[in-house]
C-alpha cells in the first residue's frame, strides 16, 4: 500500500512540475508576441486550463479512470498549468494603480471564460 501511494505521489509531483514548465512557456509565448501591458497569458492559461479541467474531468468519469489518475492529470498537471494566484495578483495591481475598469473587466473575462470553457470541457467527453 505504501508503494502505491508513493508512486502516485511522485506522479503527482511529477504532472504538477509538467505544469508549471508549460504555464512558464505560454506566459512567455504571450508576452512575445501580445505584450506585457495586460496579462493576456495568464487568461489564455487559465481558460484553456478551465477547458482542460472539464475535459480531463469528463474523460476520466466516463472512461471510468482511477481517482488517483483524474487527481494527477487535475490536480498535478493542471493545477500546475493554472495560476489563480497570478490572476489575483495582476488584479489586485490594477487596482491599487487606479486601473479599476481594467481589473474589473479581467476578473469579469477570467471567470466567466473559465466557467464557459469548463463548461465545454464537460461537454467534450460527457
Amino acid at each position: 500500500m505504501f508503494h502505491v501511494v508513493l508512486v502516485q505521489a511522485v506522479l503527482l509531483a511529477a504532472a504538477g512540475a509538467a505544469g508549471t514548465l508549460l504555464r512558464v512557456g505560454g506566459l512567455a509565448v504571450a508576452a512575445r508576441f501580445l505584450g506585457d501591458a495586460f496579462p493576456w497569458g495568464t487568461l489564455a492559461v487559465n481558460v484553456a486550463g478551465s477547458f482542460a479541467c472539464g475535459a480531463a474531468h469528463a474523460f476520466a468519469r466516463s472512461r471510468g479512470l482511477a481517482a488517483g489518475t483524474e487527481a494527477v492529470l487535475v490536480a498535478g498537471l493542471l493545477g500546475g498549468f493554472t495560476t489563480y494566484a497570478s490572476f489575483a495578483l495582476q488584479s489586485a495591481e490594477m487596482l491599487a494603480t487606479g486601473r479599476v475598469v481594467t481589473a474589473l473587466g479581467y476578473v469579469a473575462a477570467t471567470v466567466l471564460m473559465g466557467l464557459a470553457a469548463a463548461w465545454a470541457g464537460l461537454r467534450t467527453f460527457g
